[in-house]
């Protein structure tokens, strides 16, 4: 398990396909309303408290799962600002390597592209985030179906969201294209 403090919130954990096997866990199969998940999410936290100094006992957190190569995965834990009542939500990415995503210099080119998306019946997963620059959207449907979002924003290659996961605030988890759709 190799852990990397990002900043006093975040918490980036590798975990390898061995890690996985001690803890028992699978990407398939992680769920925080399962007893062996809440056990070992507490046991990877308690660890990064004594070789980080990431206390997350005291906070809300939120854990986006994002599946590795050769079995094992990439768990970003972010400290809930305000939230202080120690639970745990967890997010298990739809991304595939067949998705798409892309950056908008402005909110409403954002919005827009969702209601576009919306009004072509889009039915895949969807998540927003926004950083210091930009906003974006991640689609888990194969690019190329939805060529026109390129109107309204930049289409991105590589893995985006590792980069957002870090550096990125989400705005909408799940079902972006829907949510934000109804705001323009």
């Amino acid at each position: 398990m190799e852990l990397i403090l990002i900043s006093e919130r975040k918490l980036k954990v590798m975990l390898t396909k061995a890690d996985m096997d001690a803890l028992e866990l699978t990407c398939d199969n992680i769920d925080y309303d399962n007893t062996e998940t809440r056990r070992a999410f507490w046991s990877i936290l308690d660890e990064a408290k004594h070789k980080t100094g990431f206390d997350a006992a005291a906070d809300r957190v939120y854990i986006q799962v994002y599946p590795g190569r050769n079995g094992g995965c990439e768990l970003y834990v972010t400290k809930l600002a305000g939230e202080r009542d120690g639970g745990i939500t967890v997010r298990q990415s739809t991304h595939s390597e067949a998705g798409a995503a892309y950056r908008f210099e402005h909110i409403e080119l954002l919005l827009l592209a969702c209601k576009r998306l919306r009004d072509a019946s889009y039915s895949g997963g969807s998540e927003a985030f926004f950083d210091d620059r930009s906003y974006y959207l991640t689609l888990t449907d194969p690019p190329g179906q939805y060529d026109y979002v390129g109107e309204y924003g930049k289409r991105l290659s590589g893995e985006l969201h590792s980069y957002l996961a870090e550096h990125g605030k989400i705005i909408c988890g799940e079902e972006a294209v829907a949510t934000l759709a109804e705001f323009i």
